[in-house]
């Protein structure tokens, strides 16, 4: 894969895609209340300041994944344990992912199908694409994610038209302080879904501009803040704080009171489209991430690890948890006591030590 190059508007969508996933469907920041908006925001903020730091490890090796340049930084034995880990991270947040989008579908409108046949379709079709190419995952993206942009412009227009919104609803702005929305950034909004970015430290060695793709990926991420923002706030404002709060998929009721002149009504399959969409190359980003860092690590072409890997991601998604919702908990907890070791702590050590390497290696004058 090393001869595989992607261009700035296909990293572009696939980023873009990647940080909606699930994350436009669910009640997102709802810790925050009817602030939940700018509890995104924030979370934006934070994490492009985390991807600031990969961004800076990408310009010293630009032609390396995170997992290679882990090794050569913290040597063999710390750097191929650390290695390991982050493959095993990849995969699953990919499971987790997995579960998310058979476990949601099933609840919007596939009530008697089993996760099991959900989940091995969607992972299927993410392996299909994947063992055509990961250039093959970017053009795809490109495709889909102007039938993301055209689904939400149709919906936003159609609840304008039916008298649906209501902007009061999200007033008054930070009634309770501050204070709850910082504690939702901390414990939600800047890691899912900004901080998961660490997977494309395995992707971005492919990207055809050096230069230009760090920028072109953090516009992506803010733009993809932007529009999860404006739909939280779309969602509270029709449907109310409360309703949002105890949704677990709020964008389904808040698109299904779309109704002008009883003529256009029951839109709901939109949403459907939207999470298939968004769970597919989110999952699938997280699977070429693992299986770039088994190819580098193990030395072997990542086509002969790509079907092993994904029986591996599929039996992992079914055996995590009893429950979607056991699957939510264990997720929280993950999210806010696990994975900031992998998605800032030790990324910030490798940035330490590639600054320290270089100040000590720069040449002196005289």
């Amino acid at each position: 894969m090393g001869k595989v190059k992607i261009g700035l508007g296909e990293f572009f969508c696939l980023t873009i895609l990647f940080e909606l996933g699930t994350a436009l469907v669910v009640n997102l920041g709802m810790e925050s209340g009817r602030d939940a908006w700018l509890s995104i925001l924030l979370g934006c903020v934070a994490g492009l300041i985390v991807f600031s730091g990969y961004a800076y490890l990408y310009r010293k090796q630009p032609d390396l994944p995170f997992t290679t340049y882990t090794r050569k930084l913290l040597g063999k034995y710390i750097g191929t344990p650390v290695a390991l880990a982050y493959i095993i991270l990849y995969i699953n947040l990919a499971a987790r992912d997995l579960r998310d989008g058979s476990s949601m579908l099933a609840m919007a409108t596939m009530h008697n199908t089993p996760l099991f046949i959900l989940s091995t379709l969607m992972l299927l079709s993410g392996a299909y694409v994947l063992h055509k190419g990961i250039e093959v995952l970017g053009r795809t993206s490109m495709v889909f994610a102007v039938v993301v942009m055209l689904i939400g412009l149709f919906g936003t227009l159609m609840l304008m038209l039916s008298g649906s919104i209501n902007l009061n609803r999200l007033l008054p702005v930070l009634e309770n302080g501050i204070q709850p929305v910082l504690a939702s950034v901390i414990h939600q909004n800047y890691m899912f879904p900004f901080g998961e970015m660490v997977c494309f430290t395995m992707l971005m060695p492919y990207l055809a501009n050096v230069k230009k793709g760090p920028w072109v990926i953090a516009a992506a991420m803010l733009f993809s803040a932007l529009l999860l923002s404006f739909t939280m706030a779309l969602n509270i404002s029709v449907l109310g704080e409360d309703i949002v709060e105890r949704s677990p998929l709020p964008l389904m009721p808040t698109i299904s009171k779309i109704s002008i002149s009883d003529f256009i009504q029951r839109v709901d399959i939109f949403v459907v489209m939207v999470l298939i969409i968004g769970v597919f190359f989110k999952m699938a980003v997280f699977f070429a991430a693992a299986l770039v860092g088994i190819s580098e690590l193990f030395r072997m072409p990542y086509r002969r690890m790509l079907y092993p890997c994904a029986l591996i991601i599929l039996f992992t998604s079914m055996l995590d948890a009893r429950s979607f919702i056991e699957h939510l908990d264990e997720g929280g907890t993950l999210l806010y006591r696990v994975y900031p070791y992998f998605m800032v702590v030790i990324p910030v050590v490798l940035v330490i030590v590639t600054a320290v390497r270089d100040h000590f290696s720069a040449p002196r004058p005289g």
